[in-house]
């Protein structure tokens, strides 16, 4: 087993997971799959967190995969990016991945999984079942084709080839490419966790909810329900209308 880990620092309403495998380009072992939903649970009980932040050590995002246990990822014990990717899927909190440099296989079906992606304009995607001969996931292709629609879905996993950020941008693989991705999801974040966290959750339910198909009314009425009992709404306007940073009540 390689010496990969997954790192967690949280820093002012902030986590942020960090991808370290150096040795293999951040490429995921087994256990950093089975890791990654463990941690996001932690992180989602934290009441103090408000925005995840996915990224790689160094020069690279994740290689994908870590091919000399994929026995062990995709083995007897089933599947180990499955549930990885749900547990991203299903985050209450935003999430974001930070791209720098290599963004490759399973890299890219981590990055798909976040709600945002912002990336460096040195990065570097490719989906790459295809060299090995390797079904990739189908909740991956049902998220990689709602992002990019079915033809461009099926230019990546058809030939397997690496994308640079603006033709990944071109795609709408990514939402945005930056010189300084670092900086940029810093302000973003920050920018996030300063929102109301009532407004911010509820968005990205029904956002995902609408993405589906899925009736939105029950689920809209629940949430301006909790924006009246908690008072979150009439905050948010009396700040307004008093020109003065929002209390949000809300957590």
């Amino acid at each position: 087993m390689s010496d990969g880990r997954l790192g967690l620092e949280v820093e002012q309403n902030v986590a942020r997971i960090t991808i370290d495998n150096p040795g293999k380009r951040n490429a995921m072992n087994a256990a950093m799959w089975r890791r990654l939903p463990e941690l996001l649970a932690e992180i989602s009980a934290d009441p103090l967190v408000r925005v995840v932040v996915l990224t790689g050590a160094g020069d690279a995002f994740c290689a994908g995969a870590d091919i000399t246990e994929l026995h062990e990822i995709e083995g007897p014990r089933g599947s180990a990016t499955e549930p990885a990717e749900r547990a991203l899927l299903n985050c209450p909190l935003p999430t974001i991945a930070l791209i720098n440099g290599l963004c490759i296989g399973g890299g890219c079906q981590l990055a798909a999984a976040c709600d945002l992606r912002i990336a460096a304009e040195s990065a570097v995607f490719g989906i790459t079942p295809a060299k090995l001969g390797v079904v990739y996931p189908s909740s991956s292709i049902e998220r990689l084709t709602e992002l990019v629609g079915p033809s461009a879905a099926k230019l990546l996993l058809f030939s397997a080839d690496f994308f640079n950020a603006g033709r990944a941008l071109g795609m709408r693989l990514v939402d945005e490419v930056v010189s300084d991705p670092a900086v940029r999801v810093a302000e973003l974040a920050g920018t996030i966790a300063g929102r109301s966290q009532l407004s911010v959750r509820a968005a990205k339910e029904l956002v995902d909810l609408a993405a589906l198909g899925e009736p939105l009314t029950d689920r809209a009425a629940h949430w301006h329900q909790v924006a009246e009992e908690t008072g979150e709404t009439g905050e948010g306007v009396s700040a307004f209308l008093d020109r003065r940073p929002a209390e949000f009540p809300y957590s």
